[in-house]
């Protein structure tokens, strides 16, 4: 597990994971795709994760974004390409149609292998739940919400091999919603490895 720092952070400890488990799934949660070949010239930013992790590890398997809502042209083509997006537009436009999120949920993890890690940027939540966080974007899962989304990959019967919380702002209330977000991705990744384990 890593915790903190920007989303540029978790790069070698994703890669290494799917190193050690070919094929291994992500699914990353966030306000932004992430696919940016570079920002403000730095390859290495918090903006290019996906794009990094995509280009240099090969052994690394489906992605599937989710809660996205700031991204650009060249992202929207990158991301019809290389990952199963979920907009946090489309999942407003499924709700709004009378579908469940337990099933909207459902389709989302449907691409995803046996194996997982989860990459968490608190931006993906709503803001009210990390105001401090640095780039922040009106709309993302709101905390129950959030919460059904591990719950059910933990009992799809897929195994969360490691987990990293990014982009944790200052303040009390974020180190709440982050220490809380830290339990429960904890939790569920060892119930993942225990299935005994109630």
């Amino acid at each position: 597990a890593i915790y903190g720092g920007d989303h540029s952070v978790p790069f070698g400890a994703i890669q290494t994971a799917a190193r050690s488990n070919p094929g291994l799934g992500l699914v990353h949660v966030d306000a932004h795709a992430d696919l940016r070949v570079a920002y403000e010239g730095f390859t290495w930013s918090h903006a290019s994760i996906i794009d990094n992790l995509l280009k240099r590890t090969p052994e690394l398997g489906p992605v599937v974004s989710l809660g996205v809502r700031d991204l650009g042209r060249a992202e929207a083509a990158r991301a019809a390409e290389s990952v199963h997006l979920w907009t946090d537009p489309d999942i407003a436009r499924h709700l709004a149609d009378g579908e469940t999120w337990a099933s909207i949920v459902d389709r989302m993890l449907a691409p995803l292998p046996k194996q997982v890690w989860v990459t968490f940027d608190v931006d993906g939540l709503d803001p009210s739940l990390c105001p401090g966080t640095g780039t922040p974007v009106p709309g993302g899962l709101r905390w129950r919400e959030a919460m059904t989304l591990l719950r059910r990959l933990a009992e799809s019967g897929r195994q969360i091999v490691g987990f990293d919380i990014c982009e944790v702002g200052p303040g009390d209330w974020d180190s709440i919603v982050g220490a809380r977000l830290l339990y429960k991705l904890a939790g569920w990744a060892i119930a993942t490895r225990n299935p005994e384990t109630p």
